[in-house]
């Protein structure tokens, strides 16, 4: 492969391999970064697939470039951007793969109309948080830092208001919040702070995995309602043996001692409607309000929501 075949991944491409954490994430934040490259190509297509099958991608590849490709490719998606990158935009790979960086894949992700708002936000959730989905065993990998934050989201939306997928990408953004551990907290965290115009419960801000002081020390809630002293803790599947159920207890008698009120979460409560709405229903009583929803429309809405968010309950809400 010659120099001027140097190509950088982005879009649906760049989020699968950032997703196979093994391979990149735990190093690629310290990789070096730039953001001009002269001739941004499609390559050939062996040169394309041998880099491709080392980095355990799907086609087709998405390419950013900043020529037109011909159409007779039809392994790749060129992702046509003329604007100036931004200077850090792209992370190396290797000698002649680049990657975007998290906060342009989210804006670059936004440009895709087949990808939802709620979607979107999802991803974010995951961007901002320290799992990464994946095809190990369990689906998952936890990470040690996040690949990104709201606040590095922000900055980067804001100075490049007039890049394709800026405005969207903001709308999805308020959203998101940093933190989440598990596509379980963000799944809960959905539900609970989106929008009653999207289904959620509308209640918020919230913090997730927030340190809290007790007499045995600090400890961490799941979702903590901000200015309510409510902490939400998923327990998954309602059925664990009694020893894990007395320390769940004795952390939770911990929380509670710090005047905190803890409401527990099972995997029952998200996945069937009728437990969610009583979950809705506890949450607004454990804050001091009443529940008021006026929205005649709003049931159906929380409908639509519950089954976007289900296949990712019932992936991986069997346990914590």
């Amino acid at each position: 492969m010659s120099r001027k075949e140097t190509f950088c991944l982005c879009g649906k491409t760049a989020l699968e391999v950032y997703r196979a954490s093994k391979r990149v994430a735990p190093t690629v934040l310290e990789k070096p970064r730039t953001g001009k490259i002269d001739n941004l190509i499609i390559p050939l297509p062996q040169a394309i697939e041998d880099e491709m099958e080392r980095l355990n991608a799907s086609k087709p590849y998405h390419i950013l470039v900043n020529k037109r490709i011909p159409k007779t490719r039809k392994d790749v998606v060129g992702h046509f951007r003329t604007k100036q990158l931004p200077r850090r935009a792209l992370i190396k790979l290797s000698r002649y793969v680049y990657i975007v960086s998290p906060e342009l894949l989210f804006i670059d992700l936004a440009r895709d109309d087949s990808i939802g708002i709620e979607d979107l936000a999802i991803i974010g959730f995951e961007l901002c948080g320290t799992y990464l989905l994946d095809d190990s065993w369990d689906g998952l990998t936890q990470t040690e830092a996040a690949l990104t934050s709201t606040v590095k989201l922000e900055r980067f939306i804001r100075a490049n208001k007039g890049f394709s997928g800026a405005k969207r990408a903001a709308r999805a953004l308020r959203l998101i919040y940093d933190g989440s551990n598990s596509p379980m907290e963000t799944a809960l965290a959905a539900l609970v702070t989106f929008p009653r115009k999207m289904g959620g419960f509308g209640i918020g801000p919230v913090a997730l995995n927030q340190e809290v002081e007790t007499a045995d020390g600090p400890k961490w809630v799941d979702l903590l309602i901000k200015g309510a002293n409510v902490g939400l803790e998923y327990k998954g599947r309602d059925s664990h043996p009694p020893e894990q159920t007395q320390r769940d207890d004795r952390r939770q008698n911990r929380l509670v001692g710090s005047g905190i009120t803890i409401l527990n979460v099972w995997y029952e409560d998200l996945a069937e409607l009728h437990l969610l709405n009583k979950l809705h229903a506890d949450i607004v009583k454990a804050i001091g309000k009443r529940l008021r929803i006026r929205d005649e429309h709003f049931a159906d809405r929380q409908h639509i929501l519950q089954a976007q968010l289900l296949p990712t309950i019932k992936r991986y809400g069997k346990s914590k």
